[in-house]
């Protein structure tokens, strides 16, 4: 996908809402902010401030973290993931882009519990139409912010699928269509396509060539269509595609690398493009070190796990320790508390 992102960005004030109300549900805005080199008081100081597109997935990957969440609470209904192997088979085996885009379709419209992904196509095209007409946004009467929210979610949606399909979606991509006005303010965001877009349409539009879309694409694995591995694959793609100065300090990028699956710290130096003895160095200078961030990283995805009913022997099988007992060690020093008792006091706290 031949494209320069470097003009993609939004203006901090744009998502003002969402860090408020996410604020007022317990996250930790400014921390959040923090970690990613925003400082904070911009919000309210120079809210015009342009933050790159890559940062608002981010963001969301914060909060939808914090919720367990793949809307990142954008969505007041609550997500059906109960969607069984089926469709993550049907995605893992897709052999074209056009089984790709159908089967995220179906997988996306089984969590969310409504028909608002569907397929068109014709001789020449395959289009993935979004429409969000009826979608439970929690900031529904903002009509700034939800054409914002759907602006990136197209953007999230075709970059998932040209990660997914090797680089097929980027290649077969003929036009988008959009909601917004032509005119509208708040569309730097818009800087990402480019293709012809379509403006104040009913739905929003992937249109791909057909004759791309029925090509033979890589084998893809392993997918992760948890909230936290669908943000971490969109915003990976987004960074090899086009690479920007990261403000993030060395542990909170190391944190998130820990995150999707990179547990070494050669494979961590290695994707940071410095050597094992600079990473370790630079942490060193922000107080901390590997061992601490992948210690806390297990615990925050072993409490995730715990609060949605693993049980603790399939925890510790996931997290890859000896023995239930080394995880119930680690567990309880890093959270004062045995997993057992953890997972009791989520499920108090749920049914409360």
């Amino acid at each position: 996908m031949a494209q320069s992102l470097t003009r993609a960005s939004f203006e901090l004030h744009q998502i003002e809402p969402i860090l408020s109300w996410a604020g007022t549900s317990g996250v930790d805005v400014d921390g959040l902010l923090h970690r990613l080199g925003i400082d904070p008081d911009r919000r309210t100081s120079e809210p015009g401030t342009q933050i790159d597109l890559v940062d608002y997935y981010r963001i969301q990957r914060e909060i939808a973290r914090s919720f367990d969440d793949l809307t990142a609470q954008l969505s007041e209904r609550k997500l059906l993931y109960q969607t069984g192997t089926f469709v993550v088979t049907q995605i893992q085996a897709a052999a074209t882009l056009q089984d790709a885009i159908r089967s995220l379709a179906s997988h996306f419209n089984m969590m969310h519990g409504g028909r608002y992904n569907y397929v068109r196509q014709t001789d020449s095209m395959l289009a993935l139409v979004v429409d969000d007409s009826t979608f439970p946004y929690r900031f529904r009467d903002d009509r700034a912010l939800t054409h914002f929210v759907g602006d990136a979610l197209l953007i999230k949606t075709h970059a998932l699928l040209d990660s997914l399909t090797g680089g097929a979606a980027g290649r077969a991509l003929k036009r988008v269509s959009l909601l917004r006005n032509r005119h509208d303010s708040g569309n730097g965001q818009l800087q990402f396509w480019q293709v012809p877009i379509g403006y104040g349409h009913a739905a929003y539009e992937l249109i791909y060539d057909i004759d791309i879309a029925c090509e033979t694409i890589p084998s893809t694995p392993e997918v992760d269509l948890t909230a936290d591995g669908i943000f971490a694959r969109v915003i990976r793609h987004l960074e090899a595609i086009a690479p920007s100065f990261d403000a993030r300090s060395f542990a909170v990028r190391t944190a998130d690398l820990i995150s999707d699956g990179f547990e070494t710290q050669q494979s961590v130096a290695r994707n940071l493009g410095v050597s094992v003895a600079t990473l370790r160095r630079r942490l060193s200078e922000e107080n901390t070190s590997f061992r601490d961030i992948l210690q806390e990283s297990r615990a925050e995805r072993a409490g995730l796990m715990l609060a949605q009913g693993t049980s603790v022997t399939q925890v510790s099988e996931f997290l890859g320790y000896s023995d239930v007992r080394a995880f119930n060690r680690a567990f309880k020093k890093m959270r004062g508390v045995s997993p057992a008792a953890y997972a009791r006091s989520s499920m108090e706290t749920a049914q409360a």
